[in-house]
């Protein structure tokens, strides 16, 4: 949420927090833009033009340079992949997000179950809403499994948890939408490891 106020160009993230533009000078003396929880020395009024606001999926805020076109994945393809992680209530909190030529689809941690789980422990219907509503604001995500474009389709890969982790080799290549209904639905589920 983007907004001008009298100390300068604000932006509050998903989490509720406010940061402020500010100008510094690289060594070069080129200059440099970056959010501040406070505003200080060089806070700007305005977004200087060619630039944007750029918010992780982790609510961390930053300034980068407009990039014309800069998904290579088309909007209804990301759709499909949201649509598909709607359907299942085990997948309750994921997140999916565009990045560069992949879909990626992102776990909570902790997952919205988990925090009715001790929620509801602690008592009391209101205090399990307010609970599980506050700590949602705060919640990190993680990248488990992605559909990179090829092509004209795609390859899925998950995430491996094995040495170093990173990325597994793609599991299988084809159209997007036969890819997320035979992968999506073992996200979050023992068959996820045995995937391959």
């Amino acid at each position: 949420m983007k907004r001008a106020s009298r100390s300068g160009f604000a932006y509050q993230n998903r989490m509720g927090d406010t940061y402020f533009l500010h100008e510094g000078r690289t060594k070069t003396g080129k200059p440099r833009y970056f959010f501040a929880k406070t505003t200080g020395e060089g806070a700007v009024a305005t977004m200087p033009k060619g630039f944007e606001v750029s918010e992780s999926i982790n609510g961390v805020v930053s300034v980068r340079r407009k990039i014309a076109g800069a998904s290579a994945v088309p909007e209804e393809d990301v759709k499909v992949v949201e649509l598909a992680v709607g359907r299942h209530s085990h997948l309750r909190g994921y997140m999916v997000r565009a990045l560069d030529d992949a879909v990626v689809v992102f776990e909570p941690y902790p997952r919205p179950d988990d925090l009715r789980d001790i929620a509801q422990r602690l008592g009391g219907a209101d205090r399990v809403t307010a609970l599980i509503e506050n700590r949602m604001k705060r919640v990190q995500y993680a990248p488990v499994m992605k559909f990179e474009r090829e092509g004209d389709g795609y390859r899925v890969l998950r995430m491996t948890y094995r040495g170093k982790g990173g990325w597994s080799w793609p599991l299988a290549t084809g159209k997007l939408r036969e890819l997320v209904k035979r992968f999506v639905r073992h996200i979050n589920t023992d068959e996820f490891f045995e995937l391959t």
